[in-house]
């Protein structure tokens, strides 16, 4: 027997199961916890982000300077 992991799209899943069971193939289902990072999306606010921004272009601008 082998193992495959394949991650399938809710809206095919219902086809898929239906192939698998007419080939006798078992499935377990797992729901995925894992984070992307579009789940970050808007999690600090425009004025920090703004902020952070700045730091960085002013941290940029140290380092590029000539000595």
């Amino acid at each position: 027997m082998e193992t495959l992991i394949i991650n399938i799209p809710e809206e095919k899943s219902a086809l898929i199961k239906q192939i698998l069971k007419q080939f006798g193939v078992s499935y377990e289902k797992s729901i995925s916890t894992a984070k992307k990072p579009s789940d970050y999306a808007g999690a600090i606010s425009k004025e920090a982000a703004n902020k952070l921004l700045q730091n960085v272009r002013k941290s940029r601008q140290e380092w590029e300077r000539d000595i």
